[in-house]
């Protein structure tokens, strides 16, 4: 039975940092939303903020249909993204039907003085346009997300957090 390994979390929980680090250590593919969305920003030659904003879905739609893709096949897969809305979440229950897949989902947190830090100090993609949004939320509902819940407070040493991951998914 294939894992499905969910990395979700408010922009700045730290989400991608430990999603990287897991891949690297169990050797399952990562695909992030975000690094789609760059790649769309860049072929496509954009360079507003409404750019940004009119490639966020269809980043995910192709995150998803990559992971469905291999979860057929019966291969692991990690996806990584904010993933708050419900359609999300029916789509995941559909898989797990569907493919008998095991779900974790690794809801990312941190506290607003260490999110605020690393919005100021990351490096970041043009793409996000992040000091021009006032739409970034502080928070997401993540109780109805399906599959077993690990929840991380990510203001603890990446190695520390990715022994947590390691020991709930594996």
């Amino acid at each position: 039975m294939s894992k499905l390994i969910i990395f979700c979390g408010i922009p700045g929980s730290g989400k991608t940092t430990l999603s990287n680090e897991v891949s690297k250590v169990t050797g399952i593919v990562c695909l992030h939303k975000d690094s789609i969305k760059e790649k769309f920003y860049e072929s496509m030659k954009m360079n507003s903020l409404e750019d940004s904003k009119r490639i966020g879905k269809p980043s995910v739609d192709v995150v998803l249909h990559l992971a469905e893709e291999q979860i057929k096949n019966g291969i692991d897969i990690m996806i990584e993204a904010p993933f708050n809305f419900k359609e999300d979440y029916d789509l995941f229950r559909k898989w797990e039907e569907m493919y008998g897949i095991d779900i974790y989902s690794v809801i990312c947190s941190v506290e607003e003085k260490i999110r605020n830090e690393r919005f100021l100090n990351r490096e970041r993609h043009q793409a996000h346009h992040d000091f021009e949004r006032n739409d970034i939320p502080n928070n997401c509902d993540y109780s109805s997300i399906p599959g077993k819940k690990i929840n991380i407070a990510t203001d603890k040493k990446l190695d520390e957090l990715t022994k947590i991951v390691l020991k709930n998914i594996l």
